[in-house]
């Protein structure tokens, strides 16, 4: 186990030196990352609060700070501020150094920063959050000498810690999805859909021109990803004393999870879906006992068919990407993902609902925060990139994409606002990298992709010969269950060829 230390406090001179550059991560570095993240770790427990620790703070002169947002720890190696806005603003800071007291002080409302991981690797983290950014800055305070209390200019910016909660608790906005229930589901889901494969295939490296790792959640009984958030969502739902039958809509993979978790636990379900919903996946839903409800030229038709129903019967509307714990079961994902100590440059996730992205880019961003989370949808169905791009909530009339499983034309207003502060950028990708992404899956992995499974190789795709040297980029291959006519056009062009 490693060494918890004795955290300094002001009056204790150290703190006033400013630390030396890490030239090389040796041992002894190593060492000294261990205590800091453990004695991190134990201040939280003591306490309930504390984000971020720096090597003077346990008497050791080195430019490393560790850092806990709730996900994974992560550290600072070397950090060095590049960019600061324009804008400061004043906010109350609280330090493990200075334990009596809290602190109004001015900071940038944005930073942006390089730094090492603990491999070595330069990383990038742009454009923070006004709570990150703070807090990072008073981290770089640390590692030159400066601690919160010199930056004070009058006598009431220093306030006693009893008033932690009153001043410092409104300024750190709450998140609606929470990592430790991320965390507690990736323990807590059923193991049909846990343990993913992640890998590398050398062959669709040399064709993307990028190292790709793969997330392959086609593995389990429903060849989708949805069965983590279904299985989240449903296990809560149980525990009410009398818990409402459930109705959703779905364009298929939502259903076939929905299905199988209230399978599971016996609970009814009725489906809509539209008229021209993929043949395979309705008849996967109703093998699993659920009530099919053809309604609509569309998916979202179907959704307020779905809508006016329950409200009609008294039973619960759910829909993917609007309650939490579906987005949280779908986050135990990216825990995987970084579990191994991967460090990826950009993240290209099918986007659709929202419910994959913001689980997964919740975790990322407390974890891996240099990592770039990149939601990609077809052209055919931009209603969610122009919402997000604009601010507003957009509704197309029509989609027009072979993607079923992402033709959103109308999205949900909860899911782009968790997008905000988890999503750096939307891409979109048209239907003929679309089928190269479906080919590309067939021929380098064997895996026989539906369009929206193969989202983020259609994007790695159309980026090919445009990615940084040695980037390190990574997807979520999140559906097969291709339509027959589908299938059979993929199959009859890659026997051709």
């Amino acid at each position: 186990m490693s060494q918890i230390r004795t955290i300094l406090i002001d009056s204790d001179p150290r703190l006033r030196i400013a630390s030396r550059t890490v030239e090389e991560i040796t041992p002894d570095v190593t060492a000294v990352i261990a205590a800091l993240h453990a004695t991190l770790a134990d201040f939280r427990a003591r306490t309930g609060f504390g984000r971020a620790i720096s090597s003077p703070q346990i008497g050791e002169p080195l430019r490393i700070v560790a850092v806990q947002l709730g996900g994974q720890p992560f550290t600072l190696i070397n950090p060095l501020i590049v960019w600061r806005s324009e804008e400061t603003q004043p906010v109350w800071d609280d330090c493990m150094s200075v334990p009596n007291h809290i602190a109004n002080v001015r900071r940038h409302a944005s930073i942006s920063l390089t730094y090492q991981n603990e491999r070595g690797e330069t990383c990038h983290w742009h454009h923070l959050s006004a709570s990150l950014a703070e807090l990072i800055q008073h981290e770089v305070d640390h590692l030159d000498g400066v601690l919160m209390v010199d930056r004070i200019k009058h006598p009431g910016d220093l306030q006693p810690i009893a008033r932690h909660a009153e001043l410092i608790g409104p300024q750190r906005s709450e998140q609606r999805i929470k990592l430790e229930h991320i965390a507690s589901a990736s323990r807590r889901i059923s193991p049909a859909f846990l343990a993913t494969p992640q890998y590398r295939s050398p062959t669709l490296d040399t064709a993307l021109g990028v190292a790709m790792t793969l997330k392959v959640e086609t593995l389990n009984p429903l060849r989708n990803f949805k069965g983590r958030g279904a299985d989240h969502f449903v296990s809560h739902h149980i525990q009410q004393e009398q818990p409402a039958p459930l109705v959703c809509a779905s364009a298929g993979n939502w259903g076939l999870a929905l299905a199988y978790a209230c399978k599971q636990h016996g609970l009814p379900l009725k489906v809509f879906v539209a008229k021209n919903a993929n043949p395979l996946k309705i008849a996967g839903i109703r093998a699993l006992g659920a009530d099919v409800i053809s309604v609509g030229e569309d998916f979202d038709q179907a959704k307020q068919a779905a809508n006016h129903f329950a409200k009609q019967h008294g039973g619960l509307f759910v829909e993917d990407g609007r309650q939490s714990e579906i987005t949280e079961g779908a986050g135990t994902i990216a825990v995987e993902m970084l579990a191994k100590g991967d460090a990826f440059d950009t993240l290209l996730i099918p986007l659709g609902n929202g419910a994959l992205i913001n689980g997964v880019g919740r975790w990322f961003k407390a974890s891996s925060p240099a990592t770039r989370v990149i939601g990609i949808c077809p052209k055919g169905a931009d209603a969610t990139w122009k919402s997000w791009k604009s601010g507003t909530l957009v509704i197309n009339d029509r989609v027009n994409t072979m993607a079923d499983g992402v033709a959103v034309r109308a999205p949900i207003l909860e899911a782009l606002e968790d997008m905000r502060d988890l999503v750096d950028d939307i891409w979109l990708v048209d239907e003929a990298s679309i089928e190269e992404g479906m080919r590309l899956g067939l021929e380098h992995l064997g895996l026989l992709l539906e369009p929206a499974g193969a989202l983020g190789l259609a994007a790695a795709y159309a980026m090919r010969g445009q990615w940084p040297k040695n980037a390190h980029i990574a997807t979520i291959l999140t559906g097969a269950n291709p339509s027959p006519t589908l299938t059979d056009s993929l199959l009859a062009a890659f026997t051709d060829s």
